[in-house]
This record gives C-alpha cells, structure tokens and sequence, in this order.
C-alpha cells in the first residue's frame, strides 16, 4: 500500500512530537505482514505521549506515525501549542524544524482564508511571532525555509512564501526583533481581503476582465476592513495590508502612494509578492526561475520597487559569479 495514498489515514512526522506530552489525537502505526497492511494504535489522544514510546520510535528508526485524516486539525492545534518546544529542540536538524514550521503555516493561513475571524488572525499573530524567533535562534533557517517554498499557487501557500522569505530579507537588512515580529504577522495577513471577493474571480483561470481587475484591487483595503473589525490592536499588519499593491513612482493602488509615502514593509512586501507570483506556478501562468523573475522585475516593473532596496534583494539572493555571469541563488 502507498503511504501518502490511503483514504483514511494522515502520515505525520514522529520527530513533530514531544514526549510527555498530550497529542490530541490517536497515533498509529503501519504494519507489513504477508495478510497485507494494517494500522494498528500506538498511543491515544488523551494518554500522555511518554519518553518511552519516542525512544523506541528512536530505536526503531520509525520516523512517520499516522493519525486519522479527520485529526488533521487537532494535529496542527498540537504544533502551535508546542511550537516552542519544537524549535528549541536540539535533537532536531533545521530542516526537520522547519519542515513542521511550514506544515502548521500553511495550515494556519488555511485556516484563516477559511474563517478570517478574531480567532484565526490573532493565532496568525502569536504564530508569526514565534516564526522569527525561529528564525532569529537558528543560523541554519534561512537555507532551510527557501528551500521548502511551495511552488504551486495557492493563496494561503503564497502567503506562507511570502512570509518565509520577507522575514529573512526584512532580517537581512537590519530590522529589529519587535519590528520583524510585525512584519511576519503583516505578511502573513497582507492578503486576507480576498476573503471577501468571490472564488470565481480568485480562481479564474486565464486573464481576468477590466471589471474583475477593478473588484481584485479592493482587497488592500478589504484585508484592512477586516483586520479592523477584529478589535485586535495592529499597526505592521495594517501598513502590510494597505500598501503590499503601491508602486514607487505612485502608480499602485489602493491609494497610489509614492516612495516617500510608502512604508519600509510596504516596501518590502511589495517586492517579495512580485518575486513569489512569478516564481509560482499558477493557472495562468507557468513558474519561473529565480533568475528569470529577477530579470523580468529589472526589465518590466522597476518602476514598482524601491530601487535600492530592490539591489538589496538581490544581494539577499544570491552573490553574483563573474565567472557564470549570474548569481548563485541560495534556492531553486
């Protein structure tokens, strides 16, 4: 039987699981035997996961468990609770980190495009805070979550991609903890709008007409409506959502801000959503390469970025090889 292909089971990670712990949903193991293949349980959702049971899994060299499909959230609920326990966690490599720091992002932001209320967008929130501490605490973060970007589109994979590589290029040219901490939660969020615009429009596949363009660029100020409502305090998140669509020379919208109007995240967020939609494979369009969307960004949008920022980012990259005449990118 194919691991990833059965109807009723959900392969998890064992290393996303810590010892003497609650997980919330039954765990179960896969048996081969010549009858065929069987699930069998191997530790309840409400027994405590104790030191045991993961030291044989160690023994063994048993590094996938499943747990039923219809657990999957309880599963997700489980890495955001212990997220700090696993990323501090020394007996894990980097890209066993941030292997389970993508899965639970993805499905976090899943989550929030599906039910974008208080409770979804303040668990974005402490979510996107504890991903830079992440990355703030391991040297090795960087490497591991460009490499893991999702290069299939999806509003809520988009999203996390965004995150992934905004926070550690708003890293790379100095911003502080407290401010990476509101640009990860802004950039996570920065597309939350499209909540409000119909699916139809949103998954359309070929161009869309000048009417459904002019309904797509209300989604600044929708996100901004939404992220309002909440009650919840946000300054970051709101700069992120208004101004992720404004253009340097003030072409953008929603407001067509100009540079010096435009905030340093804006900023930002304005170059990696680009650099993320052309990277990405969408119905539309197919994805290219880093190189390839670097040159179509010089060529066809400079008038878009911050010029020196954008020389920044390409810094951030990749160095450029003399030798080659191009730049080793630090992903593919």
């Amino acid at each position: 039987m194919e691991l990833e292909k059965s109807p009723d089971y959900f392969p998890i990670d064992s290393s996303s699981l810590r010892a003497d712990t609650k997980i919330g949903c039954d765990l179960y193991l896969l048996v081969k035997g010549s009858a065929g293949s069987r699930y069998i349980l191997y530790c309840r959702g409400d027994a405590v996961f104790e030191n045991s049971k993961s030291e044989m899994l160690l023994e063994k060299n048993i590094s996938r468990l499943f747990i039923k499909k219809d657990d999957q959230q309880k599963y997700y609920e489980y890495l955001e609770t212990n997220f700090q326990n696993i990323i501090s966690d020394t007996r894990l490599s980097s890209d066993e980190k941030t292997k389970i720091v993508h899965s639970a992002a993805t499905n976090l932001v899943k989550d929030l495009f599906n039910d974008p209320r208080s409770g979804s967008i303040e668990r974005t929130k402490t979510f996107a805070y504890n991903m830079v501490d992440f990355v703030l605490k391991d040297s090795h973060a960087a490497h591991s979550l460009l490499k893991i970007a999702v290069h299939e589109y999806y509003t809520y994979t988009h999203s996390v991609n965004v995150a992934s590589v905004g926070t550690l290029f708003a890293k790379s040219i100095g911003l502080e903890e407290d401010d990476l901490k509101g640009f990860c939660s802004g950039i996570l969020l920065h597309d939350i709008g499209k909540t409000r615009i119909s699916t139809d429009i949103l998954n359309k596949k070929g161009k869309l007409t000048k009417e459904e363009i002019e309904i797509m660029k209300k989604h600044p100020e929708l996100g901004a409506e939404i992220l309002n409502e909440t009650g919840i305090e946000f300054k970051e998140e709101l700069i992120i959502t208004l101004q992720h669509h404004e253009n340097d020379d003030g072409s953008g919208y929603p407001n067509g801000l100009n540079t010096g109007e435009i905030h340093l995240s804006g900023k930002i967020a304005r170059i990696i959503d680009v650099y993320d939609a052309l990277t990405t494979k969408r119905s539309y369009a197919d994805a290219v390469r880093p190189f390839a969307a670097i040159v179509e960004m010089n060529k066809k949008m400079l008038h878009c970025f911050d010029k020196e920022l954008f020389k920044e980012f390409i810094q951030f990259l990749g160095p450029y090889d003399p030798r080659k005449e191009q730049r080793t990118y630090i992903y593919a």
